[in-house]
């Protein structure tokens, strides 16, 4: 506990660390010695997409320092390919986000395959964790597969899964003491995938009718099913207003409903300089309507980083992340001390890393993945 204070005390964060060792208490931060999962990778031909090719977020080396800003004193230094290996040299284990650090879309982030083979041919473990809460483990596996990276499902986290995890941590699911209870899916297929597998019913997802929402009347007419334990929000291309008052329903007329939030991501790049609306906006519009806070239980919240410290026996000052996004990667990084490092290929851009304080910047930034494996 001495060493995760030492931590929080770096970043500013006491009382938060405070709270996740009162609500985790099992979770110890300081286990050395998981076992190393490996898997072959190989790299067929791919749509390439490299960090100086995807115009909002220019790998370029340096930019001057604002003068307008009395707490920003230094320029951004981006590392190379010859700069950038060493700085993983004492870490053991690579939490990597995905979109924006290994693809965009469908397309590869150039020698992003390459890299992986090199990460665990000099004994890193890799763990991939991903907000996106679309797929199952099993669908991104395959996803990973159609781009030439060979990653096994064990290796993946994410957001649907967490669900599905959290869920358990409290109860539901076949040997829980919430066994009685189902959930109510505001979400996609990665979801309804994930709460099979563990086991835990549910109703909604893709195949949610309700009636329509048009009255006072209907409101009142209304009856959800009395079993449901949980509102579960993910991303759902079929959210309606309809849906929003049944979720609402639920969580202010039964008693101990949870709501859970897949992850609360504003937005997402999509290409052509146009962003799409994130699962955050979902899940606010729920938390409004009923007037409560979800759980959020991907990076960005408080419950990951002990999930994955207790699942994974995660050493943090042997385990590094990198990722594209401030408000979900770096964060979930600075939440314990991990050693943070963000690639010019996603969603922040080198001027919006200038304009921050040196304190909140990422320890490391480079122009993509392949350059902290000394790739071009």
């Amino acid at each position: 506990m001495r060493s995760i204070m030492l931590h929080a005390r770096r970043f500013g964060m006491q009382g938060r660390w405070r709270m996740l060792a009162a609500k985790q208490p099992s979770c110890s931060l300081l286990h050395r010695g998981a076992a190393t999962i490996t898997a072959s990778a190989t790299a067929p031909a791919a749509t390439v997409i490299a960090a100086a090719d995807l115009g909002t977020t220019q790998a370029l080396p340096t930019i001057s320092a604002p003068t307008t800003t009395s707490d920003i004193t230094t320029a951004v230094q981006v590392l190379d390919e010859h700069t950038a290996p060493e700085k993983l040299q004492d870490i053991s284990t690579l939490i990597l986000d995905c979109d924006g650090v290994l693809w965009r879309g469908s397309e590869i982030i150039r020698n992003a395959p390459e890299a992986l083979r090199l990460f665990r041919r000099v004994g890193k473990r890799l763990l991939f964790v991903t907000n996106n809460s679309s797929k199952s483990r099993v669908e991104y596996a395959t996803k990973f597969r159609s781009l030439g990276l060979e990653v096994s499902p064990d290796e993946i986290v994410s957001s649907s899964y967490c669900a599905a995890a959290y869920l358990t941590s409290v109860g539901f699911g076949a040997n829980g003491s919430r066994a009685d209870k189902k959930v109510l899916l505001l979400g996609w297929s990665g979801v309804e995938q994930e709460l099979r597998a563990a086991d835990i019913p549910f109703i909604g997802g893709r195949e949610l009718q309700v009636p329509v929402m048009d009255s006072m009347d209907a409101m009142k007419e209304l009856r959800v099913d009395p079993d449901i334990g949980a509102v579960v929000v993910g991303w759902d291309p079929n959210f309606s207003y309809s849906r929003l008052v049944y979720a609402s329903i639920c969580l202010r007329e039964l008693p101990g409903c949870l709501l859970v939030a897949t992850n609360t991501d504003c937005a997402d790049h999509i290409g052509g300089g146009r962003m799409m609306p994130g699962t955050g906006g979902l899940v606010r519009a729920v938390e409004v309507a009923a007037g409560v806070t979800a759980v959020n239980v991907a990076k960005g919240g408080e419950w990951l980083l002990p999930y994955l410290c207790r699942t994974y026996n995660l050493d943090p000052s042997r385990t590094a992340i990198i990722g594209d996004r401030m408000d979900t990667d770096i964060l979930l990084g600075r939440q314990g001390g991990l050693f943070t490092c963000l690639p010019l290929t996603g969603v922040t851009t080198l001027e919006r890393l200038q304009s921050l304080p040196a304190s909140e910047r990422p320890d490391v930034v480079v122009g993509s993945v392949a350059k902290l494996a000394g790739l071009p």
